[in-house]
């Protein structure tokens, strides 16, 4: 089947303008230019909170200094619980993309651990610092856009909770993955179901906690995408594309700290702590957006979640799980 015609990719480091040669732009070409960049670093205010202007609304989350932390500390929450940045077994890998690579703190641990390799991160807000590892480069572009980059280019590709509430079309991003792959290359896909589970007491359907997670995956849907992946449908899109020997392993993320594990321990209690302050990150737009819930209504509501998540998260976890495959 062809495949669909998707307007270019452009990264976001020029303006690319149509005139005749008798245009008055002239010289002004570069002032504009420099103004559509300050716009994209300035952002968009919407209730407090700072958004992306490029491609805007299509990503539900900020991107202010408060997102930021909340991410970094997501970040470290995981690599604490998993010991590691990926599992695919990549000895020397020559390039690696980060898609969605928010503040670029995956990209650039892995660029420490992994000298030898180009490094890449792109996403459509410009969060990240401007002091990087040499062999790091952030780009501000779509990931569902077509990429320019060449085919068989990449030593692995990785994609952290992006197919969970920022992909609209899973089958065409799968296909332009396993076309950038070199020869031998894989592809591995992390992603989180806003589900939560506990093995010590029932959770009821009508309790905070549980009405959030039914209210996050409604405003998600009505954008066009999901919040609960399932692992194995991601892995048959994989097939689909080309992918063999894929590998689904499910697992559960602890939140809070509550194992007996030291490591998983630390890694729990990150990531509840970047659940509890972040909630209003997480929330604010799918609720006033897609749910038409007032502001005040938001906070009123989150004040109740968090004092559910509180008793309920004596044994708490996310369901988590990766995708992986040559």
């Amino acid at each position: 089947m062809a495949e669909e015609q998707v307007a270019p990719n452009r990264a976001l480091t020029e303006v690319e303008v149509e005139w005749d040669d008798d245009s008055a732009l002239g010289d002004d070409m570069s002032t504009l230019t420099q103004s559509v960049r300050s716009s994209i670093f300035e952002g968009r205010y919407e209730n407090g909170r700072r958004y992306h202007v490029y491609k805007e609304g299509k990503y539900f989350m900020p991107e202010d200094e408060i997102e930021q932390d909340r991410m970094d500390l997501q970040h470290h929450a995981i690599i604490t619980t998993l010991g590691r940045h990926f599992f695919s077994p990549i000895q020397t890998p020559a390039r690696i993309l980060d898609l969605g690579c928010g503040t670029g703190i995956w990209a650039i641990q892995v660029a420490d651990d992994h000298p030898e390799a180009e490094v890449f991160g792109v996403d459509l807000s410009p969060m990240q610092p401007s002091w990087v590892p040499p062999n790091v480069k952030f780009e501000i572009d779509d990931v569902e856009d077509t990429w320019t980059w060449p085919e068989n280019h990449f030593s692995l590709i990785f994609s952290r909770l992006m197919i969970s509430g920022s992909i609209q079309n899973l089958p065409r991003y799968i296909r332009q993955i396993y076309r950038h792959l070199s020869p031998g290359g894989y592809f591995e896909s992390h992603e989180v179901q806003i589900r939560l589970g506990n093995d010590i007491r029932d959770i009821l359907e009508e309790d905070p906690l549980p009405l959030w997670c039914k209210y996050m995956r409604e405003g998600i849907e009505k954008m066009g995408r999901t919040l609960a992946p399932d692992l194995e449908n991601i892995a048959t899109e994989m097939r689909n594309a080309g992918f063999v020997d894929v590998v689904v392993r499910p697992f559960k993320l602890p939140n809070g700290p509550w194992p007996k594990d030291e490591r998983l321990k630390r890694g729990g209690s990150a990531q509840l702590v970047a659940l509890y302050h972040g909630l209003q990150s997480i929330s604010l737009a799918l609720f006033t957006r897609c749910l038409e819930w007032s502001p005040e209504e938001v906070e009123v509501f989150l004040a109740q979640v968090r004092k559910d998540m509180n008793a309920k998260m004596k044994k708490g976890y996310y369901f988590y799980g990766y995708v992986t495959s040559p």
